[in-house]
């Protein structure tokens, strides 16, 4: 019954505030006009774009001069070198990123271990200094220094103390580490191996390492938030289901707001803070409203799956790749999106005064995608989301959703395609019964494509100033806006987006679709305008 899905959903990634907590060290690698990759654009970097004018772009050198990814060196890269000239790379969303933040972070950087104040045998594994304090250092253990270990030795995994310590130390090397907090996840231990194999670099992807995030350590536990207050928000639940060993699963769960009293909460809400928690092993989770419109069609009839409910008297929908509408639907007919995120214990909170209304008295479709493919025991999902109300008198500002999806997707084997789009405010004040004078403040900016997209950009109309690049298919940079960078568009502007897909590893065209062997162009953000401004077209 089970099937080992291998596609991602419509939305992987979606938040709504201007104040984002979560746990992260950096953005994406998103400077392509750093040629050489020495962290800075530079003159060096116009000299290898010159030097390889006119010829095609290699998608898998090092050093790439095809900057705007379309698969030929011109001048269009000339001119995106010479405009960024001075500007210095971010930090980048590495493998070492990665554990540092799902393994060094959870398990080893406490103020009692590996961390200041204790700096357990003299090692700190604190973000920004564990690099420097691991890698080609001499372990302060007798026996391990003696047998000319380092804590990491870069492509001698074997040699590598730290990785000793994680799977069984020897004879005077000390105990099994995390010392008192059990075991780490074996394919954690794996990445960390083959990072070292890798030569572990600091920067940059290491092939053979995948999303660290959903892999629970054993003997994890959850515990569940408190609900806000009454009267100062609602909780809502996705259940515990169960996902068994070497599967995974994407779930609906149809759920209402209700009160303390377990009473349906009628009429609308604004709300300005939302919290999401869930367990480790989550790949996303997505709060969607449902229509009219979609609950007429019979979406909460189709896609039932039984026995995977912790308590048989809940009832989970499972999303079919091959055969997705009967569940999905219609975005912006049958489903709209609320609020989502990939990553666990999130909080959104919006500007003062800003809050986004929802009907209270309709059905809200809560979407969970856990992931247990090197798993030995049976998962367990589940995820809370408080939401946080603002009193309507209180509102000067109402918040809408961007959700603008660009379908035309047509790559044939063999070559890169750029699919572009334009999203219009004149349009979108118009369909949503907006003040047809009015602007729209946009404080919030994302995007999503599948594994063959290699490069996401989104420009202002009006200006052609760069707003979000994005080069990461499966974690998106999220741009905030905010005080003076708020973005100011009225009726004449819009915001314009480009897709480069590639398609050199199929025999079929590429065109848009669900499974992570389709593609998606799509950008995602939210804006506010004066309440008295607003239209009265929810969609």
């Amino acid at each position: 019954m089970f099937k080992q899905l291998i596609y991602s959903t419509f939305i992987l990634l979606m938040v709504m505030g201007v104040s984002f907590s979560a746990l992260g060290h950096g953005n994406n690698p998103t400077l392509l006009e750093d040629v050489n990759k020495d962290g800075i654009v530079n003159v060096q970097d116009l000299v290898l774009v010159a030097a390889a004018f006119g010829q095609p772009g290699d998608r898998t050198a090092e050093q790439n001069p095809d900057v705007n990814r379309d698969g030929i060196i011109n001048v269009l890269d000339l001119v995106r070198v010479s405009n960024s000239l001075g500007q210095t790379v971010p930090d980048e969303n590495s493998a070492y990123h990665d554990i540092q933040e799902y393994i060094l972070d959870k398990s080893c950087a406490s103020s009692a271990c590996h961390a200041a104040p204790q700096n357990s045998a003299g090692l700190n594994l604190e973000y920004g200094l564990s690099y420097d304090n691991l890698v080609g250092i001499v372990p302060r253990n007798a026996a391990a220094a003696d047998a000319g270990m380092k804590l990491v030795d870069p492509e001698n995994p074997d040699n590598s103390f730290l990785l000793t310590k994680l799977i069984g130390p020897g004879p005077d090397q000390g105990s099994r580490m995390p010392f008192g907090g059990g075991m780490i996840h074996n394919g954690k231990i794996e990445a960390i191996r083959t990072w070292i194999e890798a030569g572990a670099p600091e920067t940059g992807r290491v092939a053979g390492i995948g999303d660290l995030g959903v892999l629970r350590d054993p003997g994890d536990t959850f515990e569940p938030p408190a609900p806000p207050l009454p009267g100062e928000g609602y909780q809502l639940r996705l259940p515990p289901f169960k996902i068994e060993p070497r599967t995974e699963r994407e779930v609906y769960y149809a759920t209402r707001i209700r009160d303390e009293n377990g009473d349906i909460v009628e009429g609308d809400i604004f709300i300005n803070r939302v919290e999401i928690f869930y367990p480790a092993g989550s790949h996303h989770f997505i709060m969607y409203r449902l229509t009219e419109e979609g609950l007429a069609k019979g979406i909460l009839e189709n896609g039932i799956i039984p026995d995977i409910a912790v308590n048989p008297e809940h009832t989970f929908r499972e999303l079919d790749p091959d055969d997705a509408d009967p569940v999905l639907g219609h975005f912006g007919t049958d489903r709209l999106f609320v609020v989502g995120t990939q990553t666990d214990d999130t909080v959104f909170q919006f500007p003062e005064g800003v809050g986004l209304r929802l009907p209270g008295d309709t059905v809200y479709d809560l979407n969970s995608h856990y992931i247990n493919l090197l798993g030995d025991e049976t998962l367990i999902g589940e995820t809370y989301v408080n939401i946080y109300t603002i009193p309507e008198e209180e509102i000067k500002y109402e918040a809408l959703e961007i959700f603008v999806n660009h379908r035309q997707i047509n790559v044939p084997p063999g070559t890169t395609r750029v699919a572009k789009l334009t999203w219009y405010i004149e349009d979108e004040l118009k369909s949503r019964g907006h003040d047809p004078d009015t602007e729209v403040y946009i404080f919030l900016l994302s995007s999503h494509m599948h594994r063959h997209g290699e490069l996401f950009e989104i420009f202002q109309g009006s200006t052609g100033k760069l707003l979000h690049r994005s080069i990461a298919y499966d974690d998106a940079p999220i741009d905030l806006f905010v005080d003076d960078s708020i973005l100011r568009l009225d009726a004449n502007d819009g915001l314009h987006f480009q897709c480069t897909h590639n398609n050199y590893d199929t025999d079929e065209p590429l065109t848009f679709g669900l499974t992570s062997e389709d593609e998606m162009c799509i950008i995602f953000g939210y804006y506010y305008i004066p309440t008295e401004k607003a239209g009265s077209i929810i969609r």
